[in-house]
């Protein structure tokens, strides 16, 4: 099961990721379509090994509730890639950069969602390897 779980994970988190993509026309809220593959498929397997089984299996798989679960990270990383790009945005004119008297944007959202991304792959690996190890 453990081997199927991991397949399933690598296989909807790779749909899910290019049709996140191609929709959004973004790579993501890390400008990188491997990262969001990375995040998601680790959500998506920690899920598999952690969450009880609700929906119908395949292969000894809930595959269902892994579509659901993708889908809800992947909603929640466009809402986060949104908000992130429409800070970028707000006010980013050339006189802005230019002119020393107009205050530079803010980064501090940036860094800090950097910070909370490592927290949030950590976090993952994490129970990914508990999950594994209960399963042992």
């Amino acid at each position: 099961m453990g081997f199927y779980s991991l397949a399933f994970a690598l296989t909807i988190a790779f749909l899910l990721s290019l049709l996140f993509t191609r929709l959004t026309k973004s790579p993501g809220p890390w400008n990188s379509f491997w990262a969001l593959f990375a995040v998601l498929s680790l959500a998506i397997w920690v899920t598999s090994i952690w969450v009880t089984p609700i929906g119908p299996l395949w292969y000894g798989v809930a595959w269902i509730d892994l579509l659901v679960v993708g889908l809800l990270i992947v909603l929640l990383f466009g809402a986060v890639g949104e908000a992130n790009q429409r800070q970028l945005s707000k006010g980013n004119t050339m006189q802005q950069q230019t002119d020393p008297d107009i205050p530079k944007q803010d980064t501090t959202a940036i860094a800090l969602f950097g910070v909370f991304f490592w927290i949030f792959v950590g976090s993952l690996v994490v129970l990914a390897i508990f999950g594994v190890a209960n399963l042992a």
